[in-house]
């Protein structure tokens, strides 16, 4: 693992000036039981202007639309962090507003160990995990521990596209691997695993500016791809993993939705609701967004980049995510059965858009497809236009009618690593259930998109 580590990372040193060891120390020295620090800089939590901190949590997504019939006892469930706290489980105000360990304050640090152990745990011993201040800061710093100048990474080649900035700021090239998006082809994994094999196995030829310079890492986002919405099968990512040992290179799994993983579509369901999914089930994936999880030597690199620049993340923040899942939810599989319901929702409201999607005269009409997701937030709407046509072109016009219909959709050539490569594959538009309001909002926005997508061919792909 080491040998993959960017030289510019190996070369950082931390070098604090309050360090202090006991080398050096001359015979006879025994260390005080009781020491009084006049040497750091930590002010004394008296400082501090927050007494307490009260939170209401709420037990399931949306109480707040229950009918007032409900009772308030199986409501908000309040929450309240002290100055000093007696159970060692908790954060207390003078402990989180305080500088703090740079992989989280202990008790955090913890909790995200706990749920990787219960959840997923990795089958090597050598591993550890550090918190990180938020999804993007921490791929930033995987991208960093991994790749120097002149360095190249492939990534599925539509993705979330603020890893590329991430990429340019390391001086790397970024190079697409080929999505299988054709859902008659019974593909639900992806990536076109030949293409993969064959671009890595002839690399030289296929990529000659790359020359004697093969890929480094791979970023992936395996559970619910963004913006695709596909999920990768164990059996697929273990000969995504046979290739990296083979060709010598590191995966990046960006996973923020690995929780919420997603049953087939069943429009039977839209009454009843999906069922949960068992939690043994429901765990075999999982990995904890905002948490960066890997060997030691990787996670131990990333914590000294974070000594330099961020440091530790909010304390605050620390305080309200461990607190509320200990003192509300009871600790890890309190957590859990939170994320199923979740779970429920989202499944829910999936099935919602798809229903009125795939009952409109657009869907009967073939003028679109669907890519039904086992995971994540996405639907991609893949648009069928006849053989010869300016996709590029098409798809411009197309979002414009969207916007004259009053629904906002991403465009699947938006977020492609090269617009290029991507052309013929990029005929599609990402949607996302998750921040309506109401079920009636996604019918209302499946109606408005299908309504704009049939007028459009009624009028031969014209505004």
């Amino acid at each position: 693992m080491s040998h993959l580590i960017s030289r510019r990372a190996q070369s950082r040193i931390v070098n604090h000036f309050a360090s202090d060891t006991l080398k050096g120390a001359p015979e006879g020295f025994k260390p005080h039981p009781k020491p009084l620090h006049l040497d750091y800089g930590t002010p004394n939590e008296g400082f501090f202007p927050i007494k307490s901190i009260h939170v209401t949590v709420k037990q399931k997504p949306f109480e707040d639309q229950e009918p007032e019939s409900v009772s308030e006892s199986a409501k908000g469930k309040p929450v309240v962090i002290e100055n000093r706290a007696a159970d060692p489980s908790l954060i207390d105000i003078a402990t989180g507003l305080q500088y703090s360990d740079v992989p989280g304050i202990p008790q955090l640090h913890k909790f995200t160990k706990d749920i990787i152990v219960r959840a997923h745990p990795p089958k090597y011993n050598d591993w550890e995990t550090t918190v990180s201040c938020g999804a993007g800061e921490g791929l930033n710093k995987a991208i960093d521990v991994f790749l120097d100048e002149g360095d190249v990474v492939l990534l599925e080649e539509f993705t979330y596209t603020p890893i590329l900035q991430a990429i340019q700021n390391a001086g790397a090239f970024p190079v697409p691997v080929r999505l299988d998006l054709e859902i008659s082809s019974g593909n639900i994994d992806g990536i076109d695993f030949q293409y993969l094999s064959n671009l890595l196995d002839n690399w030289d030829e296929l990529k000659p500016e790359f020359k004697g310079r093969k890929p480094k890492a791979f970023y992936t986002i395996a559970s619910g791809q963004n913006p695709t919405g596909l999920t990768q099968s164990l059996n697929f990512r273990k000969k995504i993993y046979a290739l990296a040992e083979k060709h010598d290179f590191v995966i990046i799994e960006d996973d923020p939705y690995g929780y919420l993983t997603l049953p087939p579509y069943k429009e039977s369901e839209l009454k009843t609701g999906p069922p949960l999914l068992e939690l043994e089930d429901y765990l075999q994936n999982h990995l904890t967004p905002s948490v960066l999880v890997g060997h030691k030597k990787v996670i131990e690199t990333i914590v000294t980049y974070s000594s330099l620049v961020t440091r530790f993340p909010s304390g605050t923040s620390q305080i309200l995510v461990n607190n509320v899942i200990e003192q509300n939810f009871g600790g890890v599989d309190g957590w859990l059965g939170w994320i199923l319901k979740l779970r429920s929702v989202y499944a829910r409201r999936r099935n919602v858009l798809l229903f009125h999607l795939y009952e409109s005269n657009a869907y009967k009409e073939r003028y679109f497809d669907l890519i039904d997701p086992r995971a994540g937030m996405f639907v991609s709407v893949l648009v069928k236009f006849p053989k010869g046509t300016d996709v590029s072109e098409k798809l411009t016009l197309l979002q414009w009618k969207f916007r004259a219909y009053g629904v906002g959709v991403v465009s699947g050539l938006k977020m492609a690593v090269d617009p290029n490569f991507s052309l013929e594959r990029g005929a599609f538009f990402r949607l996302t259930f998750a921040p309506a309001e109401t079920d009636e909002e996604i019918t209302e926005a499946a109606f408005r998109f299908t309504s704009a997508v049939n007028e459009f061919f009624q009028k031969g792909l014209q505004f």
